[in-house]
């Protein structure tokens, strides 16, 4: 056969790739709704639909009411409000997967090069990977759209006449939907930049050449950027609308770095840690690793915009885990820019005459590009699970709303017993609670950081994760709050915010399962309420579960291990060991339960109980932290000590960071009777790692109750030289003094007063 026939043969299988890769984002963007922030969009666009405005200030809380909101994603609420209302959660899917095709379509033709496709695809494979990571109905996904038309735009059409129109209504459409709006004027800055350093800078190798306008397509995109910034200012807060977006830029520094540290998409990808760890995000790793060599292959033609545009979203990228399809993008077009003239001969460096080979070649790279393409397919459609509620199998890329992930009983409860006030709840409920309750219920904080800020999100976590419990009264009295939701479903609640609601007068709880807990203020707003649903939890008795309609499907009961967790941690072990009893006939390998099983025996003094089920635990996960510090306490229990010892030590070279490890180490060494070497541990932790005072004691007052007090006295003698005048330090000298046989004054030695 001739090598034309090859050559068409070759071309017909690089579309398979492309068939392949459009197939499986369908199939990827079809997974269930799981996104926090949608119910907050919902909420907000029935409520611009009903009232026909867009409000420029705080409606949805009872905390920051009336403060500047400027809501830059009105469009994007009003769309899937209409869209939910209309088609229920399979209308948003269904727009989730048009938005993906398309976005991924422009993509393709940004690099669509008949004799390039083997390059084109393997790139555009690579963006899917990091893409899908972010399949979620937020506006994000029209930021990603029309990112990749102002790319299909200004690299291919620029001198094209509809290219004016198109970016200025896209434009127009960006800055009413999502508040990286800004970045479309910011592209076209950065081809007039490039441009003017070509004219005007001498560079290096054929840089000032290539990709350089003419004048007329500079004149052009000049004029480009001017109409699209024009076009920001076509929203509803006007200046306002344009600054906002910059300002939340600029003020994510200072007490808004908070929100680095406790929201995960906000939190970097890559840090010192995971750096060269090949299980996390090792398709981002590889996307920086080959763009970057692309660069490296190119050096000589390099395009100033596209290296402008590398390094910039690389930065944004490493920033926060959300923003890495965005440099997915950036990375493949700069990417098929500097392959764009790479010879078949340079990928295959062997020398072969015959055009044949070459064909042949690519049709064998296609063919298992297809099979990868697939294989991903179907190893993250094939994913199921079961729903206990309903006993039936769910597959996750199945479309509908995930459960897991809400307190949708607990809010189901609220909307059916028409309950209403202002509530406390968690930032994880709150946009769910805005999404289905709203205006009956006014919520305490949800997830728009940028208007809460990060002095009001520092409070929230004194009362949520702190147990803040003098807070917390100043905070219910302050705000007037009348209710409040615990959720429980993608986390578990703090024992000492959840005890406070419990044993306070003043509320009661109305509602128990375990997505949440509902408390209700002890009001006469509430009593119909509080008479009609008041829980006693000391009776709880866990639901019955029909293990014949579940039969053998592999169910895992979360539900169980929940409740018995809340449970336990309001100090109701009998109730909780009901609900993990009837977790391990659902599931006896549903390991989770053994942790909590072993806490509570722990708390009975049947250690030898306890330490059996820690030790399950951390058999099938033996990288589980918490499992092995749970296993070190139960021989530590057990005056096992040797054994304890052993645990910690792998502790403390597993996470040599927590200084825990150290501390718990040190104690071990002294119940040994190993006294050198806790004071030798203690000082390597203290202050290099921590400086927990009241660590220091424990350990001092152990090596006291035997008799250890020239080593007492050495710890005792070392912090105070760290501390030297720190205040704290001296306020908490109060709890020294009040310690066993410590009773004694700073000046004195541990051991005068012990033997005295």
């Amino acid at each position: 056969m001739s090598d034309r026939f090859w050559k068409k043969m070759s071309y017909v299988f690089s579309l398979l790739p492309i068939g392949a890769l459009f197939g499986v984002l369908v199939s990827l963007a079809n997974l269930e709704i799981r996104d926090l922030d949608l119910w907050l969009h919902l909420g907000m666009g029935k409520f611009i639909t009903l009232h026909g405005f867009v409000p420029d200030y705080d409606i949805l809380s009872s905390t920051i009411a009336g403060k500047m909101w400027i809501n830059h994603e009105w469009l994007f609420q009003v769309i899937v409000y209409h869209l939910f209302n209309l088609f229920g959660p399979d209308g948003l899917l269904k727009m989730q997967m048009v938005l993906v095709v398309a976005t991924v379509f422009f993509l393709l033709l940004i690099g669509y090069n008949k004799d390039r496709l083997a390059i084109t695809n393997f790139f555009l494979v690579i963006v899917m990977l990091l893409y899908q990571q972010r399949f979620t109905i937020r506006p994000d996904l029209f930021s990603l759209l029309f990112f990749a038309i102002y790319i299909f735009v200004l690299a291919l059409h620029l001198d094209k006449k509809w290219a004016l129109p198109v970016l200025f209504i896209v434009q127009v459409l960006w800055t009413n939907i999502h508040g990286f709006f800004f970045f479309g004027p910011f592209f076209v800055l950065i081809g007039v930049f490039s441009e003017w350093l070509r004219r005007s800078v001498r560079l290096p190798y054929e840089w000032n050449d290539s990709g350089k306008l003419t004048d007329e397509e500079y004149v052009r995109l000049q004029i480009i950027f001017l109409v699209v910034s024009l076009a920001c200012f076509f929203n509803p807060s006007g200046v306002q609308g344009v600054l906002y977006p910059l300002r939340v830029l600029f003020s994510l520094g200072g007490e808004n770095k908070i929100f680095f540290d406790y929201i995960q998409e906000l939190q970097k990808p890559i840090n010192f840690n995971t750096l060269w760890s090949l299980g996390e995000s090792r398709y981002y790793k590889l996307a920086i690793v080959l763009s970057f060599m692309t660069f490296i292959y190119n050096r000589r033609r390099i395009d100033v915009s596209a290296l402008l545009l590398w390094i910039i979203f690389l930065i944004f990228s490493l920033n926060a885990g959300r923003n890495i399809p965005f440099f997915a993008f950036s990375a493949y077009l700069v990417s098929i820019t500097n392959l764009f003239n790479i010879d078949f001969k340079e990928i295959v460096p062997l020398r072969f005459s015959y055009k044949k080979f070459q064909y042949l070649t690519l049709i064998v790279f296609h063919l298992l590009m297809v099979i990868w393409i697939f294989e991903y397919g179907q190893e993250m459609t094939s994913r199921v699970y079961y729903d206990i509620d309903n006993y039936e199998r769910k597959a996750e890329f199945n479309g509908g709303i995930g459960k897991e992930g809400y307190p949708y009983k607990a809010v189901a409860f609220l909307k059916e017993n028409h309950i209403e006030g202002n509530f406390f709840n968690d930032f994880n409920s709150g946009a769910y609670l805005v999404g289905n309750v709203f205006p009956q219920i006014k919520v305490f904080i949800d997830g728009r950081t940028e208007v809460y800020g990060g002095k009001f999100f520092r409070k929230y976590n004194e009362l949520w994760k702190d147990g803040n419990t003098a807070l917390l009264d100043k905070e219910i009295a302050r705000y007037h709050l009348t209710g409040a939701l615990l959720n429980s479903s993608r986390q578990h609640i703090p024992k000492e915010t959840l005890q406070y609601f419990y044993h306070a007068k003043d509320w009661v709880l109305v509602y128990f399962d375990h997505d949440a807990l509902i408390f209700l203020k002890d009001i006469p707003k509430n009593k119909k309420w509080i008479e009609k649903f008041r829980i006693d939890l000391t009776a709880w008795k866990p639901p019955v579960v029909d293990l014949l309609k579940i039969g053998e499907a592999r169910a895992v009961p979360f539900q169980n291990y929940y409740r018995a967790y809340t449970l336990e941690s309001l100090d109701l072990d009998e109730p909780a060991l009901l609900e993990l009893e009837e977790a391990l006939k659902i599931a006896p390998d549903y390991f989770q339960v053994y942790s909590l099983l072993g806490k509570i025996y722990a708390k009975k003094k049947n250690y030898a109980k306890a330490f059996q089920y820690f030790r399950v635990k951390l058999g099938v996960s033996p990288s589980d932290k918490e499992a092995r510090f749970n296993l070190a306490m139960a021989y530590n229990d057990l005056k096992e000590y040797a054994y304890a010892m052993k645990q910690y030590q792998i502790i403390v070279r597993s996470w040599p960071n927590d200084p825990k490890g150290y501390f718990f180490l040190s104690n071990a060494y002294v119940k040994n009777k190993e006294y050198e070497k806790a004071v030798n541990v203690f000082k390597k932790v203290y202050p290099n790692k921590s400086k927990s005072f009241q660590d220091s004691i424990k350990i001092i007052e152990n090596l006291c109750d035997q008799k250890a007090y020239a080593y007492a006295k050495e710890i005792f003698d070392f912090v105070s030289r760290v501390e030297g005048n720190n205040e704290d330090f001296k306020n908490d000298l109060n709890d020294l003094k009040t310690s066993k046989c410590l009773d004694f004054d700073i000046k004195n030695s541990c051991s005068d007063v012990c033997e005295n």
